[in-house]
């Protein structure tokens, strides 16, 4: 019994060791945020180096007790570029917890653009190890708020209506007193003059003409005011400005351009594209360019420092049976690709991605899947099964 009990908190010691060899959480490395979308369905985080830095790049790591550390890098040779929307990480809020069981990667995130609490969720990932460095691909959400919404209030009053109220509230007063003034001219303990009377009929029908002319007025006063916060609201809506995405992308598409395929498995979510450099290099880099007839151009390098690793599986592409095309005024770029990893007939799809711009390249983010055909998998027919005995 005491040698099971020494053998379970050897292994859990054991375990806990190999989650602190993980480069990941090793509270020493840094990691930058690739495309600074860290509320994105994938964090893509490549290791740290000074030749990285763009202008303002977020760097983070992972620190001890599951604190969440970061800070901004700048490049001078970059200049500064209002567009850009900054990342900022509420660290109180925020931490993460890692699963050594599961190997999940659980973090809470409360952060913003504008502010630290533009939004704030809770998610699991899986640790997917790529080229340089590792995407965090979601596999669990245990909540996400949106902490930029308002709370609607209902039935404003509108401040042009201010006025109409209270000349409404004079006329019903003025009501009253005539109805008062009929009360004391019926009643019959009283000595009443014709004249009198004639003189009271004539004051109502003045009263009452005058709360007809008053609701008329306020009427039109009503619908002047409507008619005047229409024409208002018309002069404030402009119309959509057009973006040109091929002009704003124009780098992806320039066919002397080469990119290096961030992660191996291209048929998995979203597709990751890094300018080539040869410091990037490590072992069998898939390196494309996007031809100006709609086809796909690419090759593998290696660094020549690293030996040979076996066990990768490496990508290859049927670039006779893959063709591109983007649609510049909805920033859509369809893909059509065949390849795999055993052969060129692994699988075949078709899918839609919008392209996102960081500071490292693009993200092709998948929108629509048209088809894919996994060729990998056997087909059933009635000889795969065993004939029964009669």
């Amino acid at each position: 019994m005491n040698k099971l009990i020494i053998t379970a908190v050897f292994l859990l010691t054991f375990l806990e060791v190999i989650a602190q060899q993980n480069p990941l959480l090793e509270a020493s490395n840094r990691w930058i945020l690739v495309n600074n979308k860290i509320e994105k369905n994938e964090v893509f985080l490549t290791s740290y180096k000074k030749t990285k830095v763009k202008l303002n790049t977020l760097v983070l790591s992972f620190s001890e007790n599951g604190k969440i550390v970061y800070d901004y890098e700048t490049n001078s040779k970059y200049a500064e570029n209002p567009t850009i929307k900054y990342l900022d990480i509420n660290t109180k809020e925020s931490s993460w917890a890692y699963d050594t069981l599961t190997k999940i990667l659980t973090l809470t995130i409360q952060a913003g653009y504008i502010t630290l609490d533009d939004f704030k969720f809770q998610r699991e990932y899986k640790i997917d190890e790529v080229h340089d460095g590792y995407i965090l691909m979601k596999s669990k959400q245990f909540f996400y708020e949106d902490l930029r919404k308002k709370p609607v209030v209902v039935n404003q009053v509108n401040k042009t209506a201010t006025h109409p109220i209270a000349i409404t509230t004079n006329v019903t007063s003025a009501d009253k007193d005539v109805a008062e003034n009929k009360i004391v001219v019926e009643s019959p303990k009283v000595n009443v003059d014709t004249t009198k009377i004639l003189v009271a009929t004539s004051s109502i029908e003045s009263v009452e003409t005058d709360s007809v002319v008053k609701n008329t007025s306020i009427t039109e006063a009503k619908i002047t005011a409507s008619a005047e916060n229409t024409k208002s609201i018309e002069v404030a809506v402009t119309p959509p400005v057009k973006i040109n995405y091929l002009e704003l992308h124009k780098a992806l598409f320039d066919k002397t351009k080469r990119w290096i395929l961030v992660r191996n498995k291209i048929e998995r979510g979203d597709i990751y594209l890094t300018p080539y450099h040869e410091s990037k290099l490590t072992i069998n880099n898939l390196v494309l360019n996007l031809s100006d007839n709609g086809t796909i151009e690419y090759d593998y390098e290696s660094d020549p420092k690293i030996k040979f690793c076996a066990g990768v599986d490496f990508l290859d592409i049927d670039t006779e049976e893959t063709s591109w095309i983007f649609d510049a005024d909805s920033n859509i770029f369809t893909l059509t690709l065949k390849g795999g990893y055993a052969s060129l007939d692994d699988f075949k799809f078709k899918r839609d991605y919008t392209i996102e711009a960081f500071d490292d390249g693009f993200a092709l983010r998948r929108v629509k899947e048209h088809y894919f055909n996994d060729f990998r998998k056997p087909v059933k027919t009635s000889g795969n099964y065993q004939k029964r005995r009669k």
